[in-house]
């Protein structure tokens, strides 16, 4: 800075300034820098976020099959999307239950969705935090008078912000002779539940889960109970090519490859698996990926002595020999003991 053409007092008093506001700027950029680089606190509720935590909805739209599924909570995504943009124009919105019903066999993924649609509703502002409480027949009903609405009530407070998922809701209603038994406790559960069924403010989604066939009974046990959960999402039992598919993700996932001969082989177990009821669906062939599979693979090769002749990289390929007996995965199955009776 050329201060020459000042007084010298004027000089000094420019001097001064300049030097007051260079210490300024610099304790600024200190502070700036400071906080910059302090990680961000995190409270607790609603603020609360996982450090990278991948997309739900990429989650979602990965997982194998569940078409329809996948286009119901679409539906839902587009719907409140449309509906915040008029609400931000002064429009007036309607208001609706969004309480689903999950039916299917085990191992079609209610679970797993289910999880994920807290976090996906969370993320598009649905629900205010999306976390999952996952309840049964055992943590809502009590063994004494007034003990289930007071565990049903805790259950419910806990799970506000997010979603309640009752797996085998229809377990609630136990038929007695083909009847609703108005002894169970368990419709205690229900007429708790009601309230929040019942209004779209809430903010607690509630999610059953269970079979088909049982869940119409379940429905029938309290007038107006259909017409709490609007959305029942089917969950069908996965076709051939998408439980090898699965598989093949779960192998690949920890970097292993299946020969083609063990893939046909495979293919083969699994047309013969699906006979069976209840044969577990993606749940079925995990345990055959992670549970014989990949441990047939380590002990073969170490009993043929593949430790003491090679590294490590060469332990990736699943072979024919790797695969279970049928026998062996479904010792119980009458697909493998024939059927007895006259």
């Amino acid at each position: 800075m050329n201060l020459d053409f000042l007084p010298e007092p004027e000089k000094i008093e420019s001097l001064f300034d300049a030097f007051i506001n260079r210490e300024r700027v610099e304790e600024k950029s200190r502070y700036c820098i400071k906080n910059t680089s302090e990680p961000k606190k995190i409270s607790s509720g609603e603020d609360k976020k996982i450090v990278d935590e991948p997309s739900a909805y990429a989650e979602l739209m990965a997982l194998t099959g569940l078409t329809n599924v996948k286009e119901a909570i679409q539906q839902q995504i587009n719907y409140h999307k449309i509906m915040m943009m008029r609400r931000a124009e002064g429009k007036q919105t309607p208001k609706r239950l969004m309480h689903l019903i999950l039916t299917g066999n085990p191992g079609t993924g209610k679970t797993t969705v289910a999880r994920l649609i807290g976090r996906i509703f969370r993320d598009e502002g649905i629900l205010s935090s999306g976390h999952l409480i996952e309840a049964n027949r055992a943590s809502l009903v009590g063994q004494w008078l007034g003990e289930t609405e007071k565990k049903t009530s805790e259950i419910l407070k806990t799970a506000t912000g997010g979603i309640l998922f009752i797996d085998e809701i229809y377990s609630l209603t136990e038929p007695d002779n083909g009847q609703i038994s108005t002894r169970d406790f368990g419709m205690k559960v229900i007429d708790t539940l009601m309230p929040y069924l019942s209004n779209p403010d809430s903010d607690v989604m509630i999610i059953g889960a269970g079979y088909p066939d049982k869940i119409r009974f379940f429905l029938k046990s309290n007038p107006g109970l259909a017409s709490r959960f609007p959305t029942i999402l089917d969950f069908k039992d996965f076709t051939i090519d998408e439980l090898m598919h699965i598989a093949k993700g779960e192998l690949k996932k920890y970097d292993f490859i299946i020969s083609d001969e063990a893939e046909e082989e495979l293919r083969k177990l699994l047309e013969k698996a699906v006979k069976i009821k209840n044969h577990g669906n993606a749940r079925m062939v995990m345990t055959i990926v992670n549970n014989y599979m990949i441990p047939n693979l380590c002990d073969r090769l170490v009993n043929s002595g593949y430790l003491k002749d090679s590294g490590v990289a060469d332990s990736s390929l699943i072979i024919k020999d790797d695969l279970p007996e049928f026998n062996v995965l479904f010792p119980l199955s009458d697909v493998v003991r024939g059927r007895i009776g006259y």
